[in-house]
């Protein structure tokens, strides 16, 4: 079964933000750390309403930061970044919080941007964490990389 995850909002970029185009505040956090040893304190989203938004609507991410999507099961999941206006590093974590892939340097997109055009990346995984776009090459993350955190698995 394939989930899709539909990171879209229907409000231009921040430049000409309307005020319907709010980024969510999580209200869930975690420490993940990194194979280095270094920790990130990452938003986590896992009911699906909070997932579906995930990032849309930010126009700036911290270096460091990291939001951590958390889903009932290991499943194969598509993300589509429709209006995320921050390019982005995905990694899929399966199960056992080992990376099954990643997918570097996904460009941003508009309200503009030709449905053809938005960025699209899948994997296999229990979890998906997004950076900012270059964190994962600058953290040396790869495939088969052990990552620790701990998150309640929701229902749905």
């Amino acid at each position: 079964m394939m989930i899709f995850i539909l990171l879209a909002a229907l409000a231009p970029p921040a430049a000409a933000a309307a005020p319907a185009c709010r980024p969510q505040t999580a209200a869930k956090h975690a420490v993940l750390t990194l194979p280095s040893g270094r920790t990130l304190r990452v938003d986590v989203v896992d009911a699906p309403a909070t997932r579906e938004i995930g990032l849309m609507c930010r126009t700036k991410l911290p270096k460091d930061y990291g939001m951590l999507f958390v889903f009932p099961r290991e499943m194969s999941l598509q993300f589509w970044m429709k209006n995320t206006f921050v390019p982005l590093d995905l990694l899929w974590i399966g199960a056992d919080k080992r990376v099954t892939a990643v997918h570097s340097r996904l460009p941003a997109s508009r309200l503009d941007t030709p449905e053809d055009r938005v960025a699209r990346a899948s994997g296999l995984g229990q979890y998906v964490l997004e950076l900012p776009s270059g964190a994962a090459a600058r953290h040396k993350l790869k495939e088969g990389d052990a990552l620790r955190f701990s998150v309640p698995i929701p229902d749905r």
